[in-house]
Order: C-alpha cells, then structure tokens, then sequence
C-alpha cells in the first residue's frame, strides 16, 4: 500500500472508533454537536480508501506498460528536440 492509501485507512479507524464511542453517548458531547460528524467522516474516508487501493493496482500496470513501451521504442520514434523543432540548429539567441 502507498502512504495515501495507509493515511486514509488510518484515518477511517480513527473516526470510526470515535463514532462508536459518541452516537452511543458512551462519551457525552452533546455539547459538542459537531464531533456527531466523526461517522460521516469514517464511511468517506473508507470509500476513498478503497478507490484509492483499486487504482494503485491500476497505475502500476499503466507505469509498467508505459516502461515496457519507452524500452521497445525505436529512437527515429522518439520526439525531435526543442532547438530543432523551433529551426533553430545553433545556440546563439534569436535576434528581433
């Protein structure tokens, strides 16, 4: 797993262990009414956390397919440099 994937894991126990332990009042903050937002919190983090850990599977075979074809590319494939595709052969400034 990447270091986001394993933030928003973290980040998914943390408010969910926070969420079973005030909706129940098991800790009263019902002076706090904004700390009830802990288990919305958890169920968004879990969902990007699972995106997020699909798509890594998803880049890597992208990353090493992108790798496999720069290895098969032939140079006449390869992009002209930035002098020869402005006409430009030497390396003196334009003038105006």
């Amino acid at each position: 797993m990447s270091r986001l994937t394993k933030v928003l894991l973290e980040l998914t126990i943390a408010n969910t262990v926070m969420a079973v332990l005030f909706v129940p009042d098991i800790i009263d903050v019902s002076s706090v009414p904004s700390l009830y937002v802990t288990f919305p919190l958890a169920v968004i983090f879990f969902c990007s956390f699972l995106i997020a850990l699909a798509l890594e599977k998803e880049v890597a075979m992208f990353d090493a397919e992108q790798r496999e074809h720069q290895r098969h590319a032939a140079p006449n494939d390869r992009p002209e440099s930035a002098d020869s595709f402005h006409g430009h052969t030497d390396h003196e400034p334009m003038r105006a």
